[in-house]
């Protein structure tokens, strides 16, 4: 199988750069794959993990609260509006967040839409955090 070059961004810094055999995602449309050889696409990314299985065989993941996806000549770019890799997620933190957005949610509050996307925000983090 072949690899891919990926790099992971965001608008404060490059959270990774490295060769990988697989790239799974989510796009506004749907799930995606990505492999060596995979046709050319630029996709808007939802609030999604993102995962990366690299080519020695271990695996990086990230939670991406939204942003973009190009691939093309087996070189794939994640621009992120947000990301976090798995690693610099504090449990602890976003379950307590959580929490107090879920205490929030379901009321008359006329930005019930922000807090809807907050709570799919921690719950992404939990995702990727847990593995």
């Amino acid at each position: 199988m072949g690899t891919i070059h990926v790099e992971v961004v965001s608008p404060e810094k490059s959270l990774f750069s490295g060769d990988a055999e697989e790239v799974y995602a989510r796009s506004l449309d749907g799930e995606i794959g990505i492999l060596a050889g995979h046709q050319p696409a630029l996709l808007a990314l939802d609030t999604s993990p993102l995962k990366v299985k690299l080519a020695d065989g271990g695996e990086e993941r990230f939670a991406v609260h939204s942003g973009f996806l190009f691939f093309r000549d087996d070189r794939l770019v994640i621009l992120a509006d947000r990301a976090e890799p798995a690693g610099a997620i504090d449990r602890n933190r976003a379950e307590a967040r959580l929490r107090e957005l879920e205490q929030r949610s379901g009321g008359e509050d006329e930005d019930e839409a922000a807090v809807k996307a907050a709570i799919r925000r921690q719950q992404v983090r939990l995702d990727v955090a847990s593995g």
